[in-house]
């Protein structure tokens, strides 16, 4: 049941109403506590969701179609929009709180089942996966960029430190550093024409 974006559920409060909604107890989760009610902790929860999603290799459509197969009363699919709009904090505080245990409880089952997939050795080879596309976290970015401001051409030696030091593949950081000085290269192209 895919909702529109002004009212994702029908448990959901309405962003342009103030009313709260008993979105936890109407939902058959536990009442919600003031430590989910935090506006900081709901920013941390929803940047922790979005990565740890993006790890998965799960998409904001992929989010809402599985919330109806949690099997949580009164809970079905959500838009894709939706999930963005909680994943860039940009619905009512009210709806950030109804949305907090939903998806936390979808992130907890698809990471158990991740974690299960990857205890299982594969019965069958077939053929070459696709590679997922690389994300590279904010602090990290930023971090890659400071690096690339001093030396935009960093030795294999520098690259494999870079990598190691930021927790990444040396293969993505040198793919990102080569990236990058394309980027360069067209925003100076650009400028000159």
């Amino acid at each position: 049941m895919n909702m529109p974006s002004g009212l994702p559920h029908p448990g959901l409060v309405a962003a342009h109403h103030g009313a709260a909604g008993q979105v936890g107890a109407a939902a058959g989760l536990a009442s919600i506590c003031d430590s989910d009610t935090d506006p900081r902790e709901l920013e941390a929860f929803a940047e922790r969701f979005k990565q740890r999603r993006i790890k998965l290799g799960v998409t904001q459509a992929d989010v809402g179609s599985a919330l109806a197969n949690l099997k949580i009363p009164g809970v079905g699919s959500l838009s894709q929009s939706t999930i963005c709009r909680f994943e860039s904090l940009t619905l009512s505080h009210n709806n950030m709180i109804a949305l907090k245990p939903i998806l936390q409880a979808w992130l907890e089952e698809a990471e158990g089942a991740q974690r299960e997939k990857m205890n299982k050795p594969e019965l069958f080879n077939g053929g070459e996966k696709k590679r997922k596309r690389t994300s590279i976290a904010a602090p990290e970015k930023r971090s890659l960029e400071a690096y690339f401001a001093v030396q935009p051409r960093p030795s294999s030696e520098k690259i494999a430190a870079i990598a190691e030091k930021l927790d990444l593949k040396k293969n993505v950081v040198r793919v990102w550093f080569c990236n990058q000085r394309q980027k360069q290269k067209r925003m100076k192209f650009s400028a000159t024409y």
